[in-house]
């Protein structure tokens, strides 16, 4: 399965916005693949075999009668990539009124519901891949069913809105169920108090680059003046948001220091820079402070301790595999014996909570690298521990390597595993999210010990708190608590833009709550 397939998309029914809808669901079955929506005005035009292998056909006869969804599959080379070169999938008047005859809780029209809904039959019988969570291509998942509740709707009208209308397999459905059970109490508790906002002050440096990051971090090994200039900057929109919290009277019920590394800032730049927050940024009494900790190369005795008298108790120490191979083919500049040895450092510190994030599907890694890497995890006995399926973006040095996740199912039996092992280690998942191109189209999970949950993760991810996002990279949500529509809003990646824009910004930040 090395080969490549590139598809397009046509219809006489639909529009190319409509169509636009289910392209991210036809790369859930072919990741390998370039997707595109044929042009409505070349729809007769033939185009060079090299560059188109496969047609998908979709008409969507609705609301008109009679109901009906066609879809047809078919390419015009040999590839080992499907199970037939012609395939056609119907669904009629009475699939389409099963489909539709749920509570709509989501954006998207009928139409491109139905859609969704030929081409996952279609592209199932093509492939002989269901992808776990049916026509579900976007990041949040839980929020369909946090509304579902708000709504009033029944369990057994809820289980089935999932399962019939979003084609989400039931293992997934229970475990959203599971997740969305945990949450709803802290939720009702950011209901109660509209003035509390999560905070993030983003760093965005790093000692090295990770293969598969494309975040935007600056690597430090040609000198730490960059780093400078960024901490006059950050340290002024820090001042001014703090000055607008206390006119306004809101306060931070969680802060979040992350990046890139925050921990590549040295013992004392950390203790200043969190002085200074804790100087100017309000808070509650029951501040959740993490801080994001990725690097064990970036962390010693001396700025463990200074995090922890600065009120840090949350840390995030992440080794993503316990195998020195992978870690040097990934970039990271640590072994398995510097993570050790920094989490032992760190358990001596009392009063924080300690996270360790993993990676499924790293290069050259199989089920049995996943369950050694579980195993040493399992004796160090975090308090979370977060599991990511890889996600292969643009940006990355794997992606212009050309590295591309398959659908094989080692993926799935590697999450599988990390299920079962995090609950042996007593833990329960308790939140979930999605990315573009994430591996075996699964899903990243943060479980945690009874008591140990991140609500920083909580409230972003399910997005029922504003966030003042500070720095470089940094996203604000402006959420209005009555009925959850939010502003996004996004810092320049560039920290040099950054440094020039953020008052402008802060303002652009300002003017949105003012509209709540």
């Amino acid at each position: 399965m090395n080969k490549q397939i590139n598809l397009e998309l046509s219809s006489m029914t639909l529009s190319r916005s409509e169509m636009e809808a289910g392209l991210s669901l036809i790369r859930a079955f072919f990741p390998k693949g370039k997707v595109w929506v044929k042009d409505p005005e070349m729809i007769n035009m033939e185009h060079d075999a090299e560059n188109r292998i496969a047609v998908i056909e979709v008409e969507v006869n609705f609301p008109a009668q009679p109901y009906c969804v066609q879809s047809i599959f078919y390419d015009e080379m040999s590839n080992d990539l499907v199970q037939s070169q012609s395939v056609r999938v119907t669904l009629d008047s009475q699939d389409i009124m099963q489909i539709l005859d749920h509570p709509q809780v989501g954006k998207e029209t009928e139409r491109k519901i139905l859609l969704k809904h030929g081409l996952f039959h279609l592209l199932t019988q093509v492939t002989g891949h269901t992808p776990p969570w049916g026509i579900l291509t976007g990041i949040r998942p839980s929020k369909i069913l946090h509304r579902l509740n708000d709504l009033g709707i029944a369990k057994t009208e809820e289980k089935k809105v999932l399962e019939e209308h979003y084609l989400i397999r039931e293992d997934k459905t229970q475990l959203l169920r599971e997740i969305v059970a945990l949450q709803r109490p802290y939720l009702h508790q950011l209901t109660e108090h509209p003035e509390h906002v999560a905070v993030y002050v983003g760093i965005p440096f790093c000692p090295t680059r990770c293969s598969y990051c494309s975040f935007p971090a600056y690597s430090l090994q040609h000198g730490r003046e960059p780093l400078q200039f960024y901490l006059k900057g950050l340290y002024e929109e820090i001042r001014a948001t703090g000055e607008w919290m206390k006119e306004t009277r809101r306060w931070a019920s969680s802060l979040y220091l992350g990046g890139g590394t925050p921990t590549i800032l040295s013992t004392s730049e950390i203790s200043d820079l969190l002085q200074w927050i804790r100087d100017n940024i309000p808070m509650t009494e029951e501040i959740e402070l993490s801080v994001e900790a990725g690097r064990p190369d970036t962390l010693s005795q001396e700025k463990l301790q200074a995090l922890n008298e600065q009120g840090v108790n949350r840390l995030s120490i992440n080794p993503q595999t316990m195998h020195d191979e992978t870690l040097k083919r990934i970039g990271r500049a640590h072994s398995v014996e510097d993570i050790l040895r920094i989490y032992e450092l760190a358990r001596e510190v009392p009063g924080w909570v300690i996270n360790m994030d993993l990676i499924l599907g790293l290069p050259g890694e199989t089920t049995q690298e996943v369950q050694e890497t579980l195993n040493q995890i399992g004796k160090l006995r975090p308090d979370n521990l977060t599991v990511h399926a890889l996600a292969i973006k643009r940006g990355s040095k794997e992606y212009e390597a050309g590295l591309v996740q398959s659908l094989g199912k080692d993926l799935e039996s590697m999450q599988e595993l990390a299920l079962v092992m995090t609950r042996s280690f007593g833990m329960r998942p308790y939140y979930l999210y999605r990315q573009k191109h994430i591996a075996g189209n699964l899903e990243n999970i943060g479980f945690a010990l009874p008591g140990a949950e991140c609500y920083y993760n909580i409230g972003i991810m399910e997005e029922r708190q504003s966030v003042l996002g500070i720095g470089a990279g940094a996203s604000s949500k402006v959420v209005n608590s009555k009925d959850y529509t939010l502003v996004n809003l996004q810092h320049p990646s560039n920290w040099q833009v950054y440094l020039k824009r953020w008052p402008e910004l802060h303002q652009k930040r300002v003017n949105a709550f003012l509209t709540l």
